[in-house]
Parts: C-alpha cells; structure tokens; sequence
C-alpha cells in the first residue's frame, strides 16, 4: 500500500554514495519520477520522515531536504500535524494547473500584438546547477547549465525579465551574442532541441526595488511571475524559467472547453 511502510521494499531508492549528486537531490528525484508515473498516486500520504530516514538508512535532515525540494516543485504537500501528501488532483469544478495557451516564444507572443521584441542581457553566465535547476532538469550537480538572464521589450518599453536555465550538453556552445536580440526558442530549435511541452506555474507578485527599476514600475506594482519546465520532443528537460511580468502591460489567455459529457 503506498503511503505506508511494510516488508517489502517500496520504498526503497537506490543511493549512488559515490555520486557527485547529493543524496537528498537523488532522493528527490526518485520520488518525482513515481509521482509523474503514477507509481505515488496523487492525494496519497508519504510515510513519515522518521521512517523514510530509517527505512533508507539516511538522516531525518537528509529526508526533509528531499520532501522541501519537492513541495517547491508543487509536487508534495506538507500539512502540519498530517503529515506529507502528494499533491492532490483538481476537484471536482476546479481548474487544473495547465500550460496556457499554446507553448510559444516570448517574441512570437509580443509578434502576434503587432509589436517589435527585443532582449537586453542583464547576466550571463556557465556554472553548475543549483539543486532546485537540478531537480528540474534531471541533472547531475557536476554538470554544467547556462543562465540567462534577460529584460524583454515590445517596442522598447520594459516588458518582462526572463531568466532561464540551460543544460549546456544539450543546447551545446552559447555566447552573449546568441542571446541579445533574439528569440531564445528559435535558437534552441535552429539546434533540434525545441521546446514541445512545459509545466508553467503563475502566480502574482509586488514589484521590489530591483525588479521596479528594471521595469519602470512604481515599487508594489502588481506582476505577473511564472516558472516553468520545459521538454523536447524526446522528453528532454531543455529549460527551467522564471519570469516576471509587468502586470498592466500584459495577460495570459486560455481557451476553455466545456465538459461534452455534462
């Protein structure tokens, strides 16, 4: 039964010691791969933290390192005096977290409402993944990401900043230059690694000091702030995003269909 301990080893998750990946991020990227295949149903209860640390003979630390990496993802829920859960489906009249709308660029978005895009770099910069970036694109903490951080125009007014995080084996050698200017998506599929599918979380935010200056807002304006993964046709994790949104200057649309059997 999943959620519960027994004899059998269910809950057992192989640990590379000798990996240059730590064990908590080994750990949490175990548990991510049950719940998106289904093996940990959604809604269902973890064991608790004392016996998943005995169970795979690590530290309670080590535990709650892996279970807080994945709650951020959305993926866990942590409920005081309950205990751990999987997140749960939608209810019954509840909208579902989806990408919006179609996956595009966010220069064939500014395009289509008949304006000019543009990319002004703020950071660029090669290192190794942070255990979240690491998480998110299933990579080893030894590897090696690109990260770029960009402010986004539409006929030179301030727009978004965007900043994203690249596997650098995949997207291959990456300049400054490839970056100013131009649409980070057509360079990635000029590379046959297109993104073809993401998970994108929205939420809204007040601008800080930072982000204010960059965007010519008043510090608290409302913004719109995303994160999202994304995939290759082959089902490659290509990208983890962030980005932050001028809230009166621009919306996501979705389409909604209704239910053909109610």
């Amino acid at each position: 039964m999943v959620g519960a301990m027994s004899s059998t080893p269910a809950w057992a998750i192989p640990i590379d010691s000798g990996s240059a990946t730590p064990v908590y991020v080994q750990v949490a990227q175990e548990l991510q791969r049950r719940i998106e295949n289904g093996e940990l149903r959604r809604g269902s209860a973890l064991p608790a933290e004392r016996d998943l640390a005995t169970h795979l003979h690590i530290s309670r630390v080590t535990v709650r390192q892996a279970l807080a990496l994945l709650e951020k993802q959305g993926l866990l829920q942590r409920k005081h005096g309950s205990g751990t859960f999987v997140t749960p489906p939608a209810l019954p009249g509840e909208m579902p977290s989806r990408p919006l709308g179609l996956l595009s660029s966010f220069s064939d978005d500014v395009r289509s409402r008949g304006q000019t895009p543009g990319a002004r770099v703020l950071s660029f910069e090669r290192g190794r993944p942070s255990a979240h970036e690491a998480l998110s694109l299933a990579l080893s903490p030894a590897e090696t990401v690109y990260r770029v951080r960009r402010l986004r125009t539409a006929d030179g007014e301030p727009l978004a900043i965007e900043e994203s995080t690249l596997p650098a084996a995949l997207v291959g050698p990456l300049e400054i230059g490839d970056v100013t200017d131009s649409s980070l998506y057509a360079l990635l599929r000029s590379r046959r690694v297109e993104p073809q599918r993401a998970i994108r979380h929205l939420r809204a935010v007040n601008a800080d000091l930072g982000l204010a200056g960059l965007l010519g807002v008043a510090v608290g304006a409302a913004l719109l702030t995303t994160e999202r993964v994304s995939w290759t046709a082959g089902a490659q994790p290509i990208e983890y995003a962030r980005a932050h949104y001028r809230g009166d200057r621009f919306d996501f649309v979705m389409e909604l269909q209704g239910d053909q059997d109610a």
